[in-house]
């Protein structure tokens, strides 16, 4: 029987589409006009660039456009590194790069990755891909310097160097450096024995799950696919439609919230310098996150944005000597269905998450973050943000769009890629470390990846030296973000009480794929956590599926455990909302009890996805 909390939540879901969907209504007449006279402009402008060029002109896609769209003080540069045990020249990277990428066709003569042989431009305010005039192999992938590299503190300098500098005009947006590195555990200061290739690329030749998979060309031997995918199921067609129609409702409501979107932080706001600073963590053990994960109920990710939130405290604590409350991140959402071919291309969404960054436990920070993306996880931002970004990249002229798709408000983009599980081999070597840093984009100037390689993840941080101003400090953030994970997992190993692993349904995660006009997105239903390889975790499991658990702590754990450890109000109050705290108890609750709680949190995380992250009661902090 349906409690007056979940008749609330039946009532208010619906009339939020109901508002969403006439707004949308009224809108659609007043916004047709414009979008049809912006897209007659765009074929004007197109006709007149492939009378000029001839062939082989097209216009870029919303993605690859929004990237095209940088600044001098933050171009869209992904930087990355392959560190490798042994002597390799210049001309075996470029004869393994020629033979498995830019010379690959297929059965029409056509190139298959036709990107590394084009120069993305601007044209009359439209993005266009254009051929480069005299590709060679040589302009693209030559040595760094005649020098040998010390160690991997100066191969850090020498990329952080180079990570903004703009690229050769005319050519395609994209360069390999081979490096001769000195291994420091040797005694011999001038013997050769690693080499490092640098790898910069522009982000509009494609995101980073497309470039790891166009890395797994050059292993030797090739494999079948580096990168895991999700299992998939199947969709009816009346089930897309309800989805997209869910989502269209919410247009307005998604759009509200990043007009609303604010961030006050000491790292934001400052205009980019354009000099960064390249840095990376030490390894954490991959083995040693999936058992924590198991013991708290979370995934990875959820565990290194806490260590990272809680470096982030002790960053503002010691250094701006003022704590904020949270640091508003962007999040990319990948949504490439499984099985795709290998497409060189930007096929993922943005979506922004707060991180908790003021004073609280371990517990409670990991906590917050872990309810926090699951809200993400199930709200109707991922496609609406995709769908409008794609919209008014592709249709806006580039002053206008460079301006309405500012990142403003957010201080941090986080990205987490999962890299080969086992040890590779590319250009006759052994690969003995892998990484990549994000760029930079308008006024937020720090970006932190994450990147997994035979057993351990690394994390990176590429920032701006008007936000960290030395590379001393950011080094150190990535430390104290290691030490943050580590203390994690180490209370989660010492804790008393440790909830029973919930294993999902056979196939670990489930997936809805969902098409629409040509645009495909998977939808998670439940984990997902890329690095679920077996299968073990817990998603997002209904009060009743969870009931029927064989140990009821996970529920009552889930909202009495952590009651006692919250230091930040504002976090407190995110996290439980008017849940009552007068009992301490971690002895089982009732049935009523917990039926009442967990549609408690259900309400809450209605109300915060439709206002982010905001609760507005009088007598509670508002979590802005």
């Amino acid at each position: 029987m349906m409690t007056w909390n979940g008749w609330w939540l039946c009532v208010a879901a619906v009339s939020q589409c109901v508002v969403g969907l006439i707004i949308v209504m009224v809108a659609v007449p007043l916004v047709v006009p414009v979008l049809a006279v912006l897209w007659v402009w765009r074929c004007v402008v197109m006709m007149v660039v492939q009378g000029i060029h001839g062939g082989g002109v097209y216009a870029a896609s919303g993605m690859d456009a929004l990237f095209a769209l940088d600044s001098t003080g933050a171009r869209a540069a992904i930087c990355g590194v392959a560190v490798l045990r042994g002597q390799v020249s210049v001309a075996t990277v470029r004869n393994r790069l020629a033979a498995r990428i830019t010379e690959v066709q297929d059965t029409r003569g056509r190139f298959v990755h036709a990107k590394f042989r084009q120069v993305v431009e601007k044209r009359c305010g439209v993005v266009v891909w254009l051929p480069e005039t005299n590709f060679h192999i040589n302009n693209h992938v030559r040595e760094l310097h005649q020098r040998l590299l010390d160690d991997e503190d100066d191969m850090l300098r020498e990329m952080s160097a180079r990570v903004n500098l703009p690229f050769v005009p005319g050519q395609s947006k994209w360069e390999v450096l081979v490096a001769p590195l000195r291994n420091p555990a040797t005694d011999k200061c001038c013997e050769w024995t690693h080499t490092a290739v640098i790898v910069r690329f522009h982000h509009t030749l494609g995101d980073g799950r497309s470039v790891m998979r166009l890395i797994s060309t050059l292993v030797d031997p090739p494999p079948s696919d580096i990168l895991p995918h999700p299992a998939t199921s199947s969709c009816s067609r009346a089930s897309r439609a309800a989805h997209l129609l869910w989502s269209l409702t919410h247009v307005p409501w998604v759009l509200l919230r990043l007009l609303k979107r604010t961030d006050a932080s000491a790292l934001h706001g400052p205009r980019l310098s354009g000099t960064k600073f390249l840095v990376w963590s030490p390894p954490l053990s991959l083995a040693a996150l999936k058992t924590g994960r198991a013991l708290a109920g979370v995934s990875v990710n959820d565990l290194l944005l806490a260590g990272l939130a809680a470096a982030l405290c002790r960053y503002f604590t010691e250094e701006a000597r003022e704590v904020h409350p949270q640091v508003i991140t962007v999040v990319p959402v990948d949504l490439t269905p499984p099985g795709t071919p290998l497409v060189l291309t930007n096929h993922f969404s943005l979506c922004t998450v707060p991180l908790p960054t003021c004073a609280m436990s371990k517990r409670s920070r990991l906590m917050t973050v872990h309810r926090r993306l699951e809200v993400l996880k199930h709200s109707p931002d991922v496609m609406v943000n995709f769908l409008v970004l794609d919209l008014v990249a592709n249709l806006l002229p580039a002053p206008l769009a460079r301006r309405a798709l500012a990142t403003h408000g957010v201080t941090m983009v986080a990205s987490n890629m999962p890299g080969p599980s086992d040890q590779i081999q590319m250009f006759g070597e052994v690969v003995e470390d892998l990484m990549f840093w994000i760029p930079n984009k308008s006024r937020t100037g720090l970006g932190v990846s994450m990147l997994s390689y035979r057993g351990s993840i690394r994390l990176g941080l590429n920032v701006d030296s008007a936000l960290i101003p030395s590379k001393t400090l950011a080094s150190q953030l990535m430390e104290h973000t290691t030490a943050e994970v580590s203390a994690i997992l180490a209370e989660l190993a010492n804790s008393e009480i440790k909830s029973e692993e919930i294993h999902l349904p056979e196939g670990g995660e489930s997936y809805s794929s969902i098409s629409i006009g040509g645009i495909s997105e998977v939808v998670a239903t439940h984990s997902t956590d890329e690095y679920d390889d077996d299968g073990a975790g817990v998603g997002s499991f209904s009060y009743f599926e969870m009931r029927g658990s064989s140990d009821r702590r996970t529920i009552d754990n889930s909202v009495t455990s952590f009651e006692n450890e919250v230091l930040c109000p504002s976090e407190d109050q995110y996290l439980l909302g008017r849940v009552s705290r007068s009992s301490a108890s971690r002895s089982p609750r009732s049935d009523l009890e917990l039926e009442k709680t967990f549609h408690e949190i259900k309400r809450h995380k209605f109300e915060l996805s439709d206002i982010h992250l905001e609760i507005s009661d009088d007598n509670q902090i508002e979590d802005r």
